[in-house]
C-alpha cells in the first residue's frame, strides 16, 4: 500500500509539471491560468541624463500594432495615472504571429494657450504620420504656441510566440522626443529697459511633418513665434564694488524635432528699421557646445536628448548684437558665425 501511495503520489507530481508546461494542451485546460498576457514595456531615456524620466514626462501612450502584411490589427490609448505608475507596460491582446509595434506620446504642456502635433489615420504604418497644425496670416505661415510634448518609438519584428502563456514582456520601447524648448536672451549691455516692441525674434524652419520613421519629410517653409515676450532685469556685481542694472528681453519658443541635415535659423529683426541684427543656423550653433563631456553622443542623438536650450546675446546702445562678446549657448561662451543669405 506504501509503495502503491508513493507510486500515485510520484505520477501526480509529473503530470502536475507536464501541466504546467503544456498550457497549449487542452488536456490541461482546467489546470491553472494557461491564458496569455502579452505586455509592453514603455520607458524614456534618449535624454541627457540618460535616466528613465517616462513618468514625469509622458502623460499619454498611442499603441499601433501592424501584422507582418502591415495592416493594423490593434490601437490602443492609455493616459493619466494608468501611465504614471513606476514602470509602465501597456497589456495588449494578440494572437501568435509578427507584429511592428508603433508609439506617439504626448506629455503635458504648462501653459494654457498650447497646439499640439496632430497624428493621422488609416491602417498602414504610413498613415500615421504627425502633423504641426500652422497659422496663416497676411502671408505669413507660423506657429506662436507652446508645443504639447512629443514622443515617437517603434519596435519591430515582435514575435509572439504559439505556446506562449503566462504574463510575457515584449520587447522594451524606448521613446525618443521631438519637441524643443528654445530660449533667447536679448542682454542690454548699458542697463537701458528694452520694450517688446524692440525687436522680432523667430526661428524659421520646415519641420513640421514627420513620418511614422520619425524622419522629418516636411518642406513648407514657417516661422517659429515666441508664446512668451517679456522684459527682464537683474543686478550685475561689478568687482563687488558697485553693481549695475541690466536689463533685457526674453523670449522662449517650442519647436519640432531638430535634425542634422536641416538648417533651422533664428533670426533676431530690428523693428525701428527691420534690420536683421542676427542670423544664426540654430544646429550648427547648438552642436558647438556638444563638447566631449557627450562627445559618445552623434550629433542628431546630442539634439534628441537636449530638449531645451537657452541663447543669451548682449545688445549693445545702437540695438546691433555685440559680437564681440559672442554668444552664451547653454552657459558656454562661443562666437559663431552669422549668416547673411539663408
Amino acid at each position: 500500500m506504501k509503495r502503491t501511495l508513493h507510486t500515485v503520489l510520484a505520477a501526480a507530481a509529473i503530470f502536475g509539471i507536464s501541466a504546467l508546461s503544456a498550457c497549449d494542451s487542452a488536456i490541461f485546460d482546467n489546470e491553472g491560468d494557461c491564458s496569455v498576457h502579452y505586455q509592453v514595456p514603455f520607458a524614456y531615456t534618449k535624454n541627457i541624463i540618460q535616466a528613465d524620466a517616462f513618468a514625469s514626462q509622458v502623460s499619454k501612450v498611442t499603441l499601433l500594432v501592424f501584422d507582418k502584411n502591415g495592416n493594423l490589427v490593434l490601437r490602443k490609448t492609455e493616459s493619466g495615472d494608468a501611465v504614471k505608475r513606476t514602470g509602465y507596460k501597456m497589456d495588449v491582446e494578440l494572437t501568435p504571429g509578427t507584429y511592428d509595434m508603433l508609439a506617439w506620446c504626448e506629455g503635458a504642456s504648462p501653459m494654457d494657450m498650447h497646439t499640439a502635433f496632430a497624428i493621422g489615420d488609416g491602417t498602414r504604418p504610413a498613415d500615421f504620420d504627425a502633423h504641426l497644425p500652422l497659422q496663416e496670416k497676411d502671408a505669413a505661415v507660423y506657429s506662436d504656441k507652446d508645443i504639447v510634448p512629443l514622443f515617437h518609438g517603434m519596435s519591430t519584428g515582435v514575435v509572439c510566440g504559439k505556446g506562449d502563456y503566462g504574463y510575457i514582456d515584449l520587447p522594451l520601447i524606448d521613446l525618443t522626443k521631438d519637441t524643443n524648448v528654445i530660449k533667447v536672451l536679448l542682454e542690454n549691455l548699458d542697463g537701458r529697459e528694452m520694450k517688446e516692441s524692440d525687436f522680432s525674434i523667430r526661428i524659421t524652419a520646415d519641420n513640421s511633418e514627420m513620418n511614422y520613421l520619425n524622419e522629418v519629410v516636411g518642406e513648407k517653409a514657417f516661422e517659429y513665434r515666441p508664446w512668451s515676450l517679456s522684459r527682464v532685469s537683474s543686478e550685475r556685481d561689478e568687482a563687488r564694488a558697485s553693481s549695475t542694472t541690466v536689463s533685457g528681453l526674453f523670449a522662449e519658443c517650442t519647436m519640432g524635432r531638430l535634425m542634422t541635415d536641416r538648417k533651422p535659423m533664428l533670426i533676431v529683426t530690428r523693428c525701428e528699421d527691420g534690420k536683421d541684427i542676427i542670423k544664426l543656423d540654430l544646429v550648427s550653433a547648438l552642436l558647438m557646445v556638444k563638447g566631449n563631456y557627450h562627445g559618445s553622443f552623434s550629433n542628431q542623438q546630442y539634439l534628441d536628448r537636449m530638449d531645451e536650450h537657452v541663447l543669451s546675446f548682449y545688445i549693445d546702445d545702437s540695438l546691433n548684437w555685440y559680437t564681440a562678446n559672442g554668444i552664451l549657448i547653454n552657459g558656454w561662451a562661443v562666437v559663431p558665425p552669422q549668416y547673411e543669405e539663408f
